[in-house]
């Protein structure tokens, strides 16, 4: 009997200690939280903006906004459909640049709050044709796509190449094209290194991106217009409001849209495009964003590209 008390005690002393350290936990964080709250308000927070900061930021990030300045951005720059925390102190470096709130999250998730052609690293080569090339991710001047044939001169200018995957997709879209009355035509495909350096040359900057950073070296990317058109007079077509509905359900997004110079880095094209199988560019094609900015959020950071 006496055994068994001993037992009973024990067990009620271990539940009145476990309960007084649950206890004593919850008034700490609960000071804690109010010191934080106050220290936000002394620097200019908003009870609402307190709300949002204390909520998605961790303890570490609110370290961090606690050492700064009071920055009015803060609450809806964390509360972005696209932002990524690991990015936050580069947020607020770039938002006194701009006051489109969607501009500093896009720019930064990208690099291009960085200077065209720096801070790069080598394209990631196991995406396959997910890759992303652009002017912070570069091919290295010994890259050679695989399974690059000739198109035909039924789809396309004299003298044009691309992967097998891509010719194929494009002759189906070409096809359903025609069926409507509709003509498409190649008048750029893929690139060697060493092409690209002529076209960078003559162009330079402005019309062509450095060797090793064009999509066209990937064997992915097709500038596709109609007979007799000019640059962006393409927009103005018939072909290209039909690709507009429907490149995405063979594989292709229009790479460089209108207004998302900043973004890219490149002018508007309206005859650039780029493959990524059909699953992917529907997706993108959704979600209206450059494949930069999608790549950026969806394939590296969320890992479901």
């Amino acid at each position: 009997m006496k055994k068994n008390l001993n037992k009973n005690m024990i067990k009620r002393l271990i539940f009145v200690i476990v309960f007084v350290l649950i206890v004593v936990s919850v008034i700490l964080i609960i000071q804690n939280t109010n010191k934080t709250e106050k220290a936000l308000k002394k620097l200019g927070y908003s009870k609402e903006d307190i709300t949002v900061i204390t909520e998605k930021l961790s303890e570490t990030d609110v370290e961090k906004v606690l050492d700064m300045e009071y920055n009015q951005k803060l609450a809806s720059i964390i509360s972005a459909q696209y932002y990524i925390p690991n990015n936050l102190d580069r947020y607020l470096a770039y938002s006194p640049k701009t006051d489109n709130i969607d501009d500093i999250i896009s720019i930064v998730n990208v690099g291009a709050d960085n200077e065209w052609y720096t801070n790069t690293e080598e394209t990631n080569l196991d995406d396959g044709i997910k890759m992303l090339v652009n002017k912070y991710h570069y091919l290295n001047t010994d890259y050679l796509p695989d399974d690059i044939v000739e198109i035909s001169n039924w789809y396309a200018y004299e003298g044009h190449s691309t992967k097998k995957e891509v010719y194929d997709k494009y002759v189906s879209m070409w096809k359903a094209a025609n069926e409507e009355g509709l003509t498409l035509l190649v008048n750029s495909s893929y690139r060697t290194f060493e092409d690209q350096q002529n076209e960078y040359d003559m162009s330079n900057d402005d019309y062509a991106s450095k060797p090793g950073f064009s999509e066209h070296q990937t064997g992915l990317a097709l500038d596709i217009v109609t007979y007799n058109i000019i640059g962006n007079e393409f927009e103005n077509t018939d072909e290209f409001k039909w690709l507009q509905k429907n490149a995405h359900k063979y594989g292709f997004i229009l790479r460089y849209p209108k207004d998302k110079e900043h973004i890219t880095g490149y002018n508007y094209e309206s005859w650039h495009y780029r493959y990524l199988g059909k699953e992917l560019a529907t997706k993108v094609k959704e979600s209206d964003l450059t494949y930069d900015e999608y790549y950026a959020y969806y394939c590296e950071y969320k890992k479901g590209c």
